[in-house]
């Protein structure tokens, strides 16, 4: 299991990596990591168990809000450190990638892409890897 403040500081350089087109673009938005999301986190999102959950966008995503939109506070990604050094020790692949892969998955969404464009989108952020 990595320290917290090492997990924390991978979450920094992915997003010092974000491509610039959408890193300038990133306003408002807070990255929380926690070691498992809670119960009613999960209900909520139709998981039944916690390593399931890798990360969370919880906020208005850019491509729902309006001009006059008043903000009820920043838009949070969550980031559920356990679950996802679990996928990383099960998957095989380094912690970064997983890092990477679900924190532009979760950025993905506060930009308004849905499911379905999620693919193309990281592959593209990803560099094809």
């Amino acid at each position: 299991m990595v320290k917290r403040r090492s997990f924390e500081e991978r979450i920094e350089e992915v997003v010092s990596g974000l491509p610039e087109e959408y890193a300038g673009r990133l306003d408002n938005l807070v990255f929380i990591v926690e070691e498992r999301p809670d119960a009613e986190k999960l209900a909520a999102l139709g998981f039944d168990a916690p390593e399931e959950l890798l990360g969370y966008y919880d906020g208005i995503p850019l491509t729902e809000r309006t001009h006059d939109q008043v903000s009820y506070g920043p838009d949070r990604i969550y980031l559920f450190r356990r679950a996802i050094e679990e996928e990383s020790k099960v998957s095989g692949l380094p912690l970064q990638r997983v890092i990477r892969e679900t924190m532009w998955h979760e950025i993905a969404h506060y930009f308004g892409f849905s499911e379905e464009e999620m693919d193309p989108i990281e592959a593209q952020w990803l560099g094809g890897e």
